[in-house]
């Protein structure tokens, strides 16, 4: 067995399958061109070694194994301190010490264990049949093929956490899949996944009723004959179905700085047909980024499972949008948020000016409503003297990266709710707004 430095090439990242740092990577993340090309851009994306890490391979290349690691320490800080919920606080975000293997060459295996936040749990084990691009079989752990945000891998999320819209989606849960990349001439991706129909962190199946979810992605302009400012333009949809019968999840619905604002009564029971559907649309060109979604769920609801409000089931629609742009500043360019920025000139605190790292500037907003669920009486799901079932955020971010390796991140958020919601325990506080500043100092390899 040879081992050294995993050959790891810059952008465009590998193919989807059990050899990427979080669940399935579609490729529609990954375009597999560059956009400065050779029309005089910075050559550094293009130029440069490829990116290097830790692995085992056999003489033949059929065989490898890659170890891969991923630290994340916050810094939380609410500033309305009325709120007696959310306390100040150092948090050990993410913590993960992953495997990649390839056996046989056509066989790809993922392990992903999280140490983050004080507990133990296995976010991917996946094993990928990868013998051709447009038909890959997929089966275990991983994230299920619904939101493009959802699908950014963990490490490059532009902001620190994901939008409010996030916590609906599955991501991670148990099942199998088929999917494809880059199938005429990689304007099209596709993945079909049949799962439990549990939320992400949620490993056991509470019902004998499965999901099935899909996502479609093109990319029309895709085509080396039309300018490049075209190329990198996106659409796609995702969605799924389930029955679901089992208590409500998440119960809590919480702002992306994690500020709870809507509680489902403690009773309250997910009883009949889930449905899901996300239309994305997504641009990148040189150092910019944009993405827009929009997601509908409707969930059939009842407030108990026994007892006078048994008799009331109520279909809730769950609709919310995300808009989330980023701007490198230092000249860098990037095809995908699912990729490692490598900065034109690493950060060198003895030549500060001349050797900054990459900056990048993030912009976000994002809204989820919720649909009548304070209806009085039996049929009540929700108390509305504590609850609001509309919020919204805006989220402005720097991100600094000094290397391939290592980030800081800076996000202000402000929080708004439809309506006060209480935090804290008594004396109660009621509150229609929060804002907050978080930092997360961040290790890769």
């Amino acid at each position: 067995m040879q081992t050294g430095a995993l050959q790891v090439p810059p952008p465009p990242a590998p193919a989807a399958g059990g050899v990427t740092e979080q669940g399935p990577y579609l490729a529609t993340e990954s375009p597999a061109f560059n956009p400065i090309g050779s029309e005089g851009g910075p050559e550094a994306l293009v130029e440069q070694e490829p990116f290097k890490g830790f692995y085992i391979q056999s003489p033949d290349k059929v065989f490898s194994l890659r170890i891969t690691g991923q630290v994340q320490l916050d810094y939380r800080e609410y500033l309305n301190t009325n709120d007696r919920t959310d306390i100040d606080t150092f948090l050990l975000r993410r913590a993960r010490f992953g495997l990649e293997a390839t056996l046989g060459k056509y066989w790809e295996f993922r392990f992903l264990p999280d140490f983050g936040q004080g507990t133990a749990i296995v976010q991917d084990a996946y094993m990928n049949v990868h013998y051709w691009d447009c038909f890959e079989f997929e089966v275990g752990r991983f994230k299920q093929p619904i939101s493009y945000e959802q699908l950014i891998q963990d490490r490059y999320v532009p902001t620190l956490e994901r939008s409010l819209m996030d916590q609906l989606v599955p991501a991670r849960d148990l099942g199998a899949m088929i999917h494809g990349e880059e199938i005429f001439q990689n304007k099209l991706d596709y993945a079909i996944s049949f799962s439990n129909g549990e939320i992400n962190g949620n490993s056991t199946d509470l019902n004998n009723h499965k999901d099935l979810d899909g996502r479609v992605s093109v990319r029309p302009l895709n085509d080396e004959s039309l300018p490049e400012w075209v190329r990198y333009f996106g659409i796609g949809v995702s969605g799924g179905f389930g029955i679901e019968q089992e208590a409500m999840n998440p119960a809590t619905l919480k702002m992306p700085d994690t500020v709870p604002f809507f509680n489902f009564n403690s009773t309250v029971r997910a009883d009949g047909l889930r449905t899901r559907l996300c239309p994305e649309l997504y641009y990148y060109y040189g150092p910019f980024g944009f993405l827009a979604q929009y997601y509908d769920q409707h969930q059939d609801m009842r407030p108990n499972s026994t007892g006078p409000g048994y008799k009331f089931l109520t279909d809730v629609p769950f609709t919310g949008y995300t808009l989330l742009s980023t701007l490198l500043l230092t000249g860098e360019t990037r095809t995908t948020w699912s990729e490692q920025i490598r900065p034109l000139r690493d950060f060198d605190p003895r030549a500060p000016l001349t050797h900054p790292g990459a900056w990048e500037l993030v912009g976000r907003v994002s809204r989820l409503d919720i649909g009548d669920v304070f209806n009085p009486g039996n049929a009540q799901l929700a108390n509305p003297a504590k609850n609001s079932n509309e919020a919204m955020e805006f989220t402005v971010g720097f991100n600094w990266y000094f290397n391939a390796w290592v980030r800081m991140q800076f996000n202000y958020e402000h929080d708004m709710f439809g309506q006060p919601v209480a935090l804290g325990s008594a004396p109660v506080n009621v509150l229609s707004s929060q804002d907050s500043l978080f930092t997360r100092f961040q290790v890769i390899f």
